[in-house]
Parts: structure tokens; C-alpha cells; sequence
């Protein structure tokens, strides 16, 4: 009996090493998931790599539910707020990645910088866009938020008018 109830207590603190969020503010990936978490359906799909940046880890989730249809969105976890704002001040302002690179994404990329966890979408849709600002802040880089009749419009040229 002594020796059934010591394998219980050895599984149980071996399950207890998942990290878990108890509310609070939005530092790291846990966090943010749980934040989002409040408001839509958070699937994660898989870990992601991008060749720009530096992260302890990289995973993709799609959220789903109350947005018109799913969106893929990229999480970055760093070992510290410094280290995911150094790869932060890489990017350039329009998102097309860092000074000696450029990125040719899919869509308008939008960037996101919280505590410990740097965030990429990349898409049109801008409740996905609102979603991430009230959740993490205004993004730091990518398109602009500015909306036209037809899709994401271009800032003009003053000279257009």
C-alpha cells in the first residue's frame, strides 16, 4: 500500500511541471493564450521558426470562434523582456522584416511586443488586429491599422492628396 501511494505522489509531481497561468497580466505565451483564451478558441497547431528571430521557442495557434473566419497566429517566447525586445528593434516599422533582410509575406504582417512574448500576424482581418491590440497593445510594426472600403489601405503620398 505504502509503495502504491509513493508511484501516485512520483506521477502526480511529474504531471505538475506544465506551466499555468493564473490570470494577471499578459508576460508570456501561457498568459496570452489564457487572454485570448477569454475571448475566442485558441488551437495550437505546431512550433514555427522564423530566421530573423531569436526566441527560446516559436509556436503557431489559430483562433477561431467569434472571428468571421480562423486565423494562424504566430507566439515567440524569449527568456527575458530584454532579449524579445532586442529582436523587437530589429524590425522595420513596416514589417518587412530587419535591416538586412526583407520578408515578402502573404499578407499585411502586423507585429506585437508583450513581456516575454513577441507576436506576428499576418492577414487582413482587422478583429484579429483588434483583438491582439487589446490584448498585448498597439502593434510596434507592420501595415497599417487604417482601413479602407475595400481592405487595408496605403498610407498617401501627401503629394496625391
Amino acid at each position: 500500500m505504502k509503495r502504491l501511494l509513493v508511484l501516485i505522489g512520483l506521477l502526480l509531481t511529474a504531471c505538475g511541471t506544465v506551466p499555468q497561468s493564473h490570470g494577471g497580466p499578459v508576460q508570456d505565451q501561457v498568459s496570452l493564450i489564457d487572454a485570448l483564451r477569454k475571448s475566442v478558441t485558441v488551437d495550437i497547431s505546431g512550433s514555427i521558426a522564423q530566421p530573423f528571430l531569436h526566441p527560446d521557442s516559436g509556436t503557431t495557434v489559430q483562433l477561431s470562434g467569434t472571428l468571421a473566419s480562423p486565423a494562424d497566429v504566430q507566439l515567440f517566447e524569449y527568456c527575458s523582456a530584454a532579449a524579445a525586445g532586442a529582436d523587437a528593434h530589429q524590425i522595420r516599422a513596416d514589417g518587412s522584416g530587419p535591416a538586412r533582410t526583407t520578408v515578402d509575406w502573404v499578407a499585411p504582417p502586423h507585429f506585437f511586443l508583450k513581456g516575454r512574448v513577441l507576436v506576428i500576424y499576418v492577414g487582413r482581418d482587422p478583429a484579429v488586429v483588434n483583438l491582439l491590440t487589446s490584448v498585448l497593445g498597439s502593434q510596434f510594426a507592420g501595415a497599417e491599422r487604417r482601413l479602407s472600403r475595400i481592405g487595408w489601405a496605403k498610407p498617401r503620398s501627401p503629394a496625391l492628396g
